[in-house]
């Protein structure tokens, strides 16, 4: 119950993340005044959710981590519902990045709880359900935001949330076990002094860098290649959608079996593989197994590699690693969305795809030279 609690949690918080993009032809000229309005509402959001998680980690280990969860949760709620009374940019912005900074709370709160739940041999299937109420957020929410925009009303989908916010914390305040921190602080660059944790957040930054930015990138290119239309886009996102919170809430259990380190280094060659076959002159069908090989995969291996980072540091440290984990996550989506505009610029899509195997290639390495499993 405390895992589908989280769970729940996580769906709520990641409905903030994966929206904004998908209601840009339906917000008001006032709220999107440039060019590039929509990018630095996406980037204002990201950046209050890295510097949350980042401030969180220790004050969750010094003070236990379900009451960051629920101080972040409610925070969350509120900053939602405001969404509605969003009149301009400056105001929509701002209130981007104060939810950003309550997402990064709540969701690294979250993913130490999820950690603490389970002993380490556990811990792949209870963060594979974790994560997987995370990407349910994609198939459900994404489909729903565009409706209410389509009826004229963009900003309900900041209410659904904030409304499905309250109810996981309620869900949390009920099934959450109470947790009383060791009351001492836990500096993040004493731990960033790790090698093995050093790599291993290395390897967060080069995945979710690599994987999410190429996915919204690849949008672009399946629309101006005629392979699906933009139009045609939805019905394929929410299938992979599914695929992906299936993938996480199955797959997770087996790096239990035979090791999240095994499992992580085995995912990196697929994913590898999968970026490297791409190409727009592939048959369709085949292009479509790629593409659900690509979401079931990365998937899967986002629980296993957080339960991995989790047994690197004692539990009364879980916090912070969490913290910095999501603050990496983050900063590898900046890093590569940055590069990879660059790239498509001077190579195209073929490019891209060529830069995100490289960092899949080097999240290989750095697993398999710095990072042991954990106990």
């Amino acid at each position: 119950m405390a895992t589908a609690a989280l769970a729940l949690a996580a769906f709520a918080l990641n409905l903030n993340t994966v929206v904004i993009g998908a209601l840009k032809p339906f917000l008001p000229q006032e709220l999107l005044p440039g060019a590039n309005s929509i990018e630095w509402l996406v980037g204002g959001a990201a950046a209050g959710s890295a510097l949350g998680a980042l401030l969180l980690g220790p004050l969750a280990d010094r003070i236990g981590r379900r009451t960051p969860l629920v101080v972040g949760s409610a925070g969350f709620a509120v900053l939602s519902l405001l969404h509605l009374w969003a009149d301009s940019f400056a105001v929509l912005f701002t209130l981007r990045v104060l939810s950003g900074f309550a997402v990064g709370v709540a969701y690294a709160s979250a993913s130490a709880l999820a950690a603490n739940l389970v002993p380490y041999h556990r811990r792949g299937k209870t963060m594979g359900i974790f994560t997987a109420g995370m990407f349910l957020a994609v198939p459900i929410g994404l489909p729903l935001a565009i409706e209410l925009a389509k009826a004229g009303h963009w900003s309900f989908i900041f209410g659904v949330q904030s409304l499905i916010a309250l109810v996981g914390l309620a869900f949390s305040i009920c099934a959450v076990p109470r947790d009383r921190g060791t009351g001492a602080w836990v500096a993040p660059w004493h731990i960033l002094r790790r090698p093995p944790v050093l790599f291993a957040l290395a390897a967060v930054a080069l995945h979710n860098g690599s994987f999410f930015t190429t996915v919204q990138l690849a949008t672009g290119w399946l629309d101006h290649t005629g392979i699906v239309p933009k139009n045609d886009q939805g019905l394929l996102f929410v299938g992979l959608g599914l695929v992906s919170a299936i993938g996480s809430f199955v797959l997770g259990r087996v790096s239990d079996r035979y090791g999240k380190r095994n499992f992580v280094l085995g995912t990196s060659v697929v994913l590898l593989m999968c970026f490297g076959l791409l190409d727009e002159h592939l048959d369709r069908t085949f292009l479509l197994v790629l593409g659900v090989l690509l979401a079931l995969t990365a998937a899967a291996r986002t629980g296993p590699l957080q339960a991995l980072i989790s047994g690197l540091v004692p539990a009364h440290e879980i916090g912070t690693v969490m913290g910095l984990r999501a603050f990496a996550m983050q900063i590898g989506v900046t890093l590569f969305a940055l590069a990879a505009a660059q790239v498509e610029v001077g190579f195209g899509f073929a490019g891209v795809l060529l830069a995100a195997s490289a960092c899949q290639a080097l999240v290989y390495v750095v697993i398999r030279v710095g990072v042991r499993e954990g106990t």
